[in-house]
């Protein structure tokens, strides 16, 4: 079931990246996952000369200033179906996030978590709906900037097995709809962040954050049709001291949503799947044995299917792999599945049991996991 892609990158194809990066920032149009729905407003740069802030047209703070929040506490168990010496139980807590949501007039929002500053963002929207975001954004890269379950399962709750859990870095996007039709529609962004704070002849890992100095330069491409939604993303940049070190990271999501086919029991089914794959060239890591142009690969895919049907309560099964370091088989590459239950004892109360099986391709390790979850949200 896991899907592996083989794609062999050459060094011309940083330069048509590039160039492909340069005719969307061109013609770029709004973020389709973050476009609100507001009248036209007549307006150009001469009308925001005055550094004093504008009067907001709200009616008032209450209409302005937006909370909500969403917080959890979770009881597992490593290894549960072991004997009572390899099993352990903890309380940990993955969700304590406060977001802030200010918008003083239809042209300008500020989205941010406050409690850990975990991303902020500031969106311009101007004529004909397009829309600027920068601050410390969420990435868009793939459907999601957040929750990204190469490998069917998350891994470290703030680092991810492949792209980090809650994928923010300091940047701008820009971008919009293409096209929007009865059933079809095509939206792309474009978007400059900081490169990767990585030295040569390590494995690269996208959670470490950026770094002054460098950049990364990325697009992202949807079209939907009807229920279905296709999204490809791919990013481009240097790294190391010298920026002698490249990276193309790259991939596709789909979403097949609920009452595609519209016939009993199909109705409540929804499908999703995805894949990343990042090309990245590193003299000092990968030997010329491997590869004479130095690259290696990492990669990781998942399919999820999502059934509603049964009374109060929806059920999942996720799969997925892991590829860490294509030139050498770890205990980091790995193939998972991820069964849950889940459901709402009120609007703003959410339970969910979790049962992950995680295989290591060598020196398996006892990380099979219960999870059992309570979610406040508002």
């Amino acid at each position: 079931m896991a899907m592996v892609l083989q794609f062999a990158v050459k060094n011309r194809f940083t330069s048509v990246l590039a160039a492909v990066t340069v005719l969307f920032m061109v013609f770029a149009v709004p973020v389709f996952s973050q476009v609100t729905d507001t009248s036209a407003v007549e307006m150009s740069f001469d009308d925001v000369e005055d550094e004093s802030a504008r009067p907001s047209n709200s009616a008032g703070w209450t209409d302005m200033v937006h909370l909500s929040g969403r917080f959890d506490l979770n009881v597992e168990f490593t290894n549960p179906a072991l004997d009572s010496g390899v099993r352990q139980g903890e309380l940990k807590n993955y969700h304590k996030f406060l977001f802030l949501k200010v918008t003083p007039n239809d042209r300008i929002t500020l989205d941010a978590e406050i409690l850990d500053l975990s991303y902020y963002e500031i969106r311009y929207r101007f004529d004909k709906g397009i829309e600027l975001a920068f601050g410390k954004i969420w990435v868009p890269f793939g459907a999601s900037p957040f929750h990204h379950y190469y490998g069917a399962r998350q891994g470290d709750p703030f680092q991810g097995l492949f792209l980090p859990n809650v994928w923010s870095e300091f940047g701008a996007t820009i971008g919009g709809q293409l096209y929007q039709g009865d059933q079809l529609g095509i939206a792309s962004d474009v978007f400059v962040i900081r490169g990767f704070d990585t030295e040569l002849g390590t494995v690269l890992r996208f959670a470490n954050g950026g770094t002054d100095g460098l950049f990364a330069v990325g697009q992202r491409t949807k079209i939907s049709v009807g229920k279905l939604s296709f999204w490809g993303s791919a990013l481009y940049s240097q790294f190391g001291q010298d920026t002698e070190g490249e990276v193309v990271l790259w991939g596709g999501d789909v979403l097949a949503d609920y009452r595609l086919i519209d016939v009993p029991f199909l109705r409540d089914l929804q499908f999703r799947a995805a894949f990343a794959r990042a090309e990245i060239r590193d003299e000092v890591l990968v030997s010329p044995t491997n590869s004479e142009d130095s690259w290696y690969y990492r990669y990781g895919d998942y399919a999820e299917l999502t059934y509603r049907g049964l009374p109060h309560v929806r059920t999942r099964i996720r799969y997925g792999t892991i590829i860490d370091f294509d030139d050498v088989v770890t205990n980091r590459d790995s193939h998972n599945w991820d069964f849950a239950l889940l459901g709402r004892l009120n609007p703003n109360l959410l339970v969910m049991a979790e049962w992950q099986i995680n295989l290591e391709e060598v020196n398996e390790v006892d990380d099979d996991l219960f999870r059992l979850q309570l979610v406040f949200e508002f």
